[in-house]
């Protein structure tokens, strides 16, 4: 499904644009204590920034899984100057095709928010082994939504809901993880610095506006929405 605020970010090539940003990612992982024999899902792997640190990093086995075409183009030309041995698959976190109790570990930056998100958890679940933990940074309501804010939301990002903390512990519960916790981090959703970038050629101006329109947003309505990064294992 078309999404302006997705081809935002896979034309501008922006790595780290969720919450908190690349430098939140590396916090989070380097706590996480991953093993080289660990199989780890970076789902919505946008251009490859957090699959390729995993790889470098910790020496595992990274698969990097996203459905949008600019993305997986800019993600392995990434992972060609690098000597890591990532896969790459183009794929619906939705419906994967992917093996059950695949993984150890499975990455979601600012992703399940985009989708089905009862669905993607359930498929998440599926292709995570039993004992296997979940990390994901997604948007989330610090508050009731007026409805204007709601459908702004919803019409800027192209997402559905917009669930608060309660809400989205509830729905990791019913798709199966336990030990849900809130990894302690700021939760306010402002601009984070971009420092990676790889701009395609002849950007539609279009996408120019919808940067401003996010923007102006999040600087906006911070009251309103926020984030949260969850860490969770199956049961």
């Amino acid at each position: 499904m078309h999404n302006s605020y997705i081809d935002l970010v896979a034309n501008f090539g922006i790595g780290g644009a969720h919450p908190g940003g690349f430098s939140l990612t590396q916090s989070i992982l380097e706590d996480e204590n991953i093993q080289p024999r660990e199989s780890v899902l970076d789902i919505g792997c946008g251009t490859g920034q957090t699959a390729a640190f995993l790889a470098q990093r910790f020496k595992c086995q990274v698969t990097a899984v996203d459905n949008h075409s600019v993305m997986l183009k800019k993600a392995r030309k990434r992972f060609e100057s690098s000597d890591s041995s990532i896969l790459v698959i183009e794929g619906d976190a939705q419906s994967l095709n992917l093996m059950d109790n695949s993984f150890d570990l499975i990455i979601a930056e600012s992703v399940i928010s985009f989708t089905n998100i009862s669905k993607t958890l359930n498929e998440l679940s599926r292709v995570l082994k039993s004992g296997g933990r979940m990390i994901l940074i997604e948007m989330t309501a610090e508050q009731s939504l007026p409805l204007e804010v709601q459908n702004k939301v919803c019409s800027l990002y192209g997402i559905n809901e917009i669930l608060n903390e309660q809400e989205w512990k509830s729905k990791l519960q019913q798709a199966g993880f336990s030990q849900i916790e809130i990894i302690d981090t700021p939760s306010g959703l402002i601009q984070t610095d971009i420092t990676d970038i790889n701009q395609s050629e002849n950007i539609n101006m279009d996408l120019y506006d919808v940067w401003e329109e996010h923007n102006h947003f999040i600087t906006q309505n911070h009251d309103y929405i926020g984030f949260r990064a969850f860490r969770c294992q199956l049961l």
